[in-house]
């Protein structure tokens, strides 16, 4: 647990941002701003390894634990907490997960993807953020998914388009700059 120091007014980013696409970007840097904006620290709340991870074969790794911390910190993070996830974060119910988000960051803004789950089987979801705002005294921003060709961009869609041998597809859902050849 971090020292009362650590524990300064943030604005934190949740989810698991595998593949920081085009759509988690859009979450982190929601995050940034409002940080910036309020003189609070900008914080990522993630896990080192895939929830999947625990009870199967996680999905294919489209980026490291390492090169998602560097590309967050390359967007203006300032603090990127990777927790690593087993069967006893597994248990933890919705409560107790925004308990230990309020004993180890002062929330003053959360900011999560419309489909962002969390605690117990992912009973958690951002209706129960919505309504937790008044206890925890947190503000809660939730970015809409980012459509690309009438499509949810999402890490399980690069996958399928990876595999797909659709590699423009994935690069453009990753936010990579794509050039034609000539």
């Amino acid at each position: 647990m971090p020292g009362v120091k650590e524990r300064m007014p943030s604005a934190v980013a949740l989810g698991m941002f595998d593949g920081m696409h085009i759509g988690h970007r859009q979450v982190i840097a929601q995050a940034v701003a409002l940080a910036r904006e309020n003189g609070w620290q900008s914080v990522v709340y993630t896990f080192e390894n895939h929830p999947r991870s625990v009870y199967a074969h996680p999905p294919q790794q489209l980026m490291s634990a390492q090169e998602r911390r560097a590309a967050m910190l390359d967007m203006g993070v300032d603090r990127v907490d990777m927790v690593h996830f087993d069967m006893q974060m597994a248990r933890t119910t919705p409560q107790a997960f925004l308990d230990e988000l309020a004993q180890r960051y002062q929330l003053k803004a959360l900011v999560a993807g419309s489909d962002y789950t969390f605690g117990y089987k992912g009973l958690g979801t951002v209706q129960t953020l919505r309504e937790m705002e008044p206890r925890y005294g947190y503000i809660l921003q939730v970015v809409p998914f980012v459509m690309l060709e009438g499509e949810k961009v999402s890490s399980t869609r690069i996958r399928q388009a990876l595999d797909r041998g659709e590699r423009a597809l994935a690069d453009q859902m990753l936010g990579k700059e794509i050039h034609s050849e000539k």
